[in-house]
């Protein structure tokens, strides 16, 4: 199988991206979000996204473990149904149709998803409580517990752009099949860890809303992640946001990121979103995260941004 990442981006660019992907023949889509997208996905989308989900509802990789190899009535592997032996007139599922799996955001529970979907084809073994964690700490974040080793370590690895997403997926089909990765594990948590310390040195945090909103105000990249620990809504300020990563002699700015922990998080972000861009040209997002302008200053207070968004509470 073949693993891409949808550009969800309005653009031609992004548009070219994506009909080369539909070019590799029948689609699985893995939390595909985007519903022109979505409607492409031949073999399926497993989702847990929509308007009638809940964080009761199973995550993608949760879903991928419903997926069987074999035919129930005839026991043949679904991969040989048809080719060889006798037809026992049951219909392949769509989902060993599909040439090519795809998401738009690679995170643990798309990644973990694409790995157990890559192993069942392949008739490799899949640690099902493991998976079974990756997705029960999906739906319900922080509130489910403190994640395991392998869990963070998947989160870890499955967002690491500096490393392609088909070598991403062969990393977690690994450890989901048993082999020993002890050691990676270990390092990726250790780095994990270190970045979160330094992540609560360099920021303040204050509850609103009676610890439903947690303010941020951090110039550290894990000021969201930091957050999420202490609420499922999350408005993080950066004071001194460079105005260009590659050039800090271009200066900073002032910056604002609204975000929910998923979308089964009761704050209707794209009502405060609309009130924002009312309030300020240049407010944009979508989906669970919008943010103030990039690379001018935002001139709302902290304090209005925070009443703001505690009014959309539902």
């Amino acid at each position: 199988m073949k693993f891409f990442q949808f550009d969800p981006r309005n653009s031609a660019d992004a548009k070219d991206t994506n009909e080369g992907i539909f070019n590799f023949g029948p689609v699985l889509g893995i939390e595909v979000t985007v519903p022109a997208l979505a409607a492409r996905c031949t073999a399926g989308n497993l989702d847990h996204h929509g308007s009638g989900d809940t964080s009761e509802t199973p995550s993608a990789c949760e879903q991928a473990l419903e997926f069987e190899t074999n035919c129930p009535e005839c026991g043949d592997s679904w991969f040989n149904h048809g080719l060889s032996g006798p037809l026992c007139g049951m219909a392949r599922p769509e989902w060993t149709r599909a040439e090519t799996v795809v998401t738009v955001r690679p995170d643990a529970d798309s990644i973990t998803a694409m790995a157990v979907i890559e192993n069942r084809s392949g008739y490799r073994p899949v640690d099902e409580e493991l998976v079974s964690s990756v997705g029960r700490f999906d739906r319900l974040g922080p509130s489910a517990g403190k994640p395991t080793q392998s869990v963070t370590a998947i989160a870890r690895k499955a967002c690491d752009f500096k490393v392609a997403l088909a070598d991403r997926v062969q990393w977690v089909s690994d450890l989901l099949a048993g082999a020993d990765k002890t050691a990676e594990v270990t390092e990726l948590c250790s780095a994990h860890e270190a970045e979160l310390e330094a992540a609560r040195k360099a920021s303040e945090l204050t509850l609103y809303a009676d610890g439903r909103i947690v303010c941020v105000v951090s110039t550290h990249r894990f000021a969201t992640t930091l957050g999420y620990e202490s609420a499922p809504v999350v408005v993080a300020f950066n004071p001194a946001m460079l105005v260009d990563s590659k050039d800090p002699a271009k200066g900073t700015y002032r910056k604002f990121t609204v975000c929910r922990y998923d979308s089964h998080v009761p704050c209707d972000l794209p009502a405060a979103l609309t009130e924002f861009q009312k309030m300020e040209h240049g407010w944009g997002g979508r989906g669970d995260i919008f943010g103030s302008p990039q690379g001018v200053s935002s001139k709302l207070t902290l304090e209005r941004v925070v009443e703001v968004v505690s009014r959309h509470l539902k």
